[in-house]
């Protein structure tokens, strides 16, 4: 089988590199391009989008929002010294100052004594001595180059503002008009941010776009439970939360993503010191996530054209290398408490289960909402998802899930279609190396017991190639 691979990569490569000659280089090693609204939503984002639609169309667009976004406002590069006195300022609009650090935050007075100020890509620390009503006195306790713009973060301080400010809504708005098709959810601490979100998307008639929340605080570590529940998604921003992500922590993050059906995405920084071969994780580290069936790995932004064909072919290399040598571990059934549920989970769990008991091949479903690709990635068979579905979001949302591969259809797709076309997809994926007794699962797992449109009924089969 040469045709697929069951592990998932989103690549954040920067605008400027909107290049046919960049993009084409990547564009079948990448599944999700990633957009971030750090800099706001500008006209070459909709280059940068217009050039992957025009190379690949069936790829994933994602949008990552700013959140509670604090940057530097100075536009020059700040050098300071341990133990040195500095004065942080709030400022709306940019400062050519070397000797005041400025920053677009509104709830400076709120800070007490002691608190700690990180900025993200300088590594430099301070600690407030002093509160005034719009600037602090700072002492520095790690000292460096400050860069200009960069992200500012207030360690175990939370303060009462918007989950999402004006500007985040016109750039998300952009985003959508573009045809953006995922959002990644920036500094995300609780259900509510993700409600809240939901609820703008449902605003402007997005309702089905698929919110992954992005956990890189404490305080999202905390709640991790209620935010696996809210959200669609998990992305574990390792390079963010440091010491506070211990392995014990990710691998129940993990096993909790699995048992819910929620996917989970591991990011990598090139902020932190790079190996030999150009890229910021190891082999070792690689071949762990592969075990634990981490649906997608995240790079982040990437700046040059050397980076970015450098890390997507050592990681992609790596990931075909370990993506099958995994431990079979069983998660158990997962039936829920709603018996209107009870049917189809009970379908899927089966399905998953003759995987273990028949060699199969593939398996084929059909699926409106993403729950049966979701839950069956979930489970870890070790077997290809062919998965249909009607819905574009459905069709975005479901090739971010190991294991699966998405395809959109015409609404007048009946189970006839879906028989025929998986049978056509099979070969397609497998180039021709199968044979006409080789066993096929076909799977259809809804909450009604069949659905009049299509003529699909509630059911697991199992066919030979060849009575397919």
């Amino acid at each position: 089988m040469t045709n697929f691979h069951f592990w998932k990569l989103i690549a954040g490569v920067s605008p400027t590199l909107a290049k046919e000659t960049v993009l084409s280089k990547i564009i079948n090693m990448v599944d999700v391009f990633k957009i971030s609204l750090w800099g706001g939503f500008d006209d070459n984002n909709k280059k940068y989008i217009d050039t992957l639609m025009k190379l690949d169309n069936s790829k994933t667009i994602m949008l990552e929002t700013r959140g509670n976004d604090i940057r530097i406002k100075n536009v020059v590069d700040i050098k300071l010294k341990d133990k040195q006195k500095i004065e942080v300022e709030y400022s709306e609009y940019a400062q050519e100052h070397d000797q005041k650090i400025f920053i677009d935050a509104t709830f400076l007075s709120q800070l007490k004594n002691n608190q700690e100020i990180v900025f993200e890509q300088s590594w430099i620390k301070l600690k407030v001595k002093e509160v005034k009503e719009d600037l602090v006195v700072c002492e520095v306790s790690q000292g460096g180059d400050l860069i200009q713009y960069d992200r500012v973060f207030f360690p175990k301080f939370y303060p009462e503002i918007p989950f999402l400010g004006e500007r985040e809504k016109k750039d998300i708005l952009r985003g959508l008009e573009y045809g953006t098709h995922i959002i990644a959810a920036s500094l995300t601490n609780s259900k509510d941010n993700v409600f809240e979100l939901k609820e703008f998307l449902a605003s402007q008639n997005s309702e089905k776009m698929k919110i992954f929340a992005k956990i890189e605080t404490e305080k999202a570590l905390e709640n991790i439970d209620e935010l696996i529940e809210a959200a669609d998604g998990i992305i574990l921003v390792k390079e963010k939360l440091g010491n506070l992500l211990d392995e014990k922590i990710e691998n129940a993050i993990i096993k909790k993503c699995k048992q819910e059906g929620r996917p989970i995405v591991i990011t990598f920084s090139l902020t932190q010191k790079r190996n030999n071969k150009g890229c910021t994780i190891s082999e070792t580290e690689i071949k762990k996530y592969c075990w634990q069936q981490i649906d997608c790995y995240m790079l982040n932004t990437l700046l040059k054209e050397e980076d970015t064909l450098n890390m997507i072919t050592d990681i992609s290399e790596w990931l075909e290398k370990h993506e099958l040598c995994t431990p079979h571990e069983s998660l158990g059934e997962f039936y829920k408490d709603d018996e209107n549920f009870l049917v189809r989970d009970y379908i899927i769990y089966n399905a998953y289960r003759i995987t273990k008991e028949v060699d199969v091949k593939a398996i084929v479903s059909y699926t409106e909402n993403w729950y049966t690709s979701a839950r069956l990635s979930s489970l870890k068979p070790q077997v290809p998802l062919i998965a249909f579905t009607k819905v574009d979001e459905t069709y975005r949302y479901i090739n971010m899930l190991r294991w699966v591969r998405g395809y959109k259809i015409s609404q007048s797709f009946n189970y006839e279609n879906l028989k025929r076309v998986g049978k056509e997809m099979i070969r397609i994926i497998f180039k021709g190396n199968i044979s006409l007794d080789d066993k096929i699962i076909i799977v259809q797992a809804n909450e009604i017991i069949k659905d009049e449109k299509t003529g699909m009924i509630n059911w697991v089969e199992l066919y030979k190639f060849k009575n397919i």
